[in-house]
């Protein structure tokens, strides 16, 4: 078991993510999906500040890919602990940031600002992306994706969903991400919903909880805590397949 930690992300969650996910990894996609966002993104020898690194599985894949140092930051000081316990890499800071305030970084200072399935916590987008403009060098380019929602009001499904989940929730929706990044004067801004894909790969996720990984799952978590976890997991594949969470990515470039 990681070490005991208090914050929404318990340590039953973090070892469960990353059962299905791999060590490291918090969201779906592993090394691959960082891969995809970062395609065309020029990072040799570059800065990059990553909003939400959780316990920093992604920003090794970050440097991997020549980046020369990643300032990693999260808002929970736990998971930030178990990022530094974990990777020791001269090129990967690791820092605690407050939530909904200003970044505490000068302007003009990142070349890349990356993020995944992170921002979905945080309430006033509008103010995180005024931050990501303002902290990224003229010609920078924001790459990422997050957890979004479909145009709708949340469904009771969805509700339960989020009740199972047992974190904070407030994500947009694709569109709302492209307009705000418009607003701000972004340029070069490209959206890419990839709900089909994980919605695919979630009913695979859900078959191996119940298959190949249950005696782990039971091992590792307990027998109420892998019930709990299958349970959401089931659920997920119900809110991903009526559209009310949706998964996209987004990339965008600073004049």
């Amino acid at each position: 078991m990681a070490d005991q930690v208090s914050h929404d992300y318990d340590t039953t969650m973090l070892d469960m993510l990353q059962i299905i996910w791999g060590e490291g990894y918090l969201s779906p996609g592993g090394p691959q999906a960082v891969r995809e966002i970062m395609a065309g993104v020029d990072l040799a020898g570059k800065r990059v500040l990553d909003i939400g690194c959780g316990i920093g599985g992604l920003d090794r894949v970050i440097v991997a890919l020549g980046a020369a140092h990643v300032t990693a930051v999260d808002v929970a000081a736990p998971m930030i602990a178990l990022a530094r316990k974990r990777i020791a890499d001269p090129r990967i800071a690791f820092e605690v940031i407050e939530p909904e305030r200003p970044l505490p970084f000068a302007d003009a200072s990142f070349d890349v600002v990356f993020t995944k399935d992170a921002w979905l916590h945080v309430v006033d987008k509008p103010a995180l992306l005024r931050e990501v403009h303002r902290v990224l060098k003229p010609g920078g380019r924001l790459a990422g994706g997050d957890w979004m929602k479909g145009p709708e009001p949340f469904s009771a499904d969805m509700l339960y969903f989020i009740e199972l989940e047992g974190i904070p929730y407030h994500p947009a929706t694709l569109a709302e991400y492209g307009i705000l990044l418009h607003e701000l004067g972004f340029e070069d801004v490209t959206l890419q919903d990839i709900n089909a894909w994980y919605r695919d790969l979630a009913r695979e996720e859900l078959a191996r909880l119940k298959g190949e990984l249950f005696g782990l799952m039971t091992e590792k978590l307990g027998v109420e805590a892998r019930d709990h976890f299958i349970e959401d997991w089931r659920m997920l594949t119900v809110v991903l397949d009526k559209g009310e969470l949706r998964p996209g990515r987004l990339w965008a470039r600073k004049p």
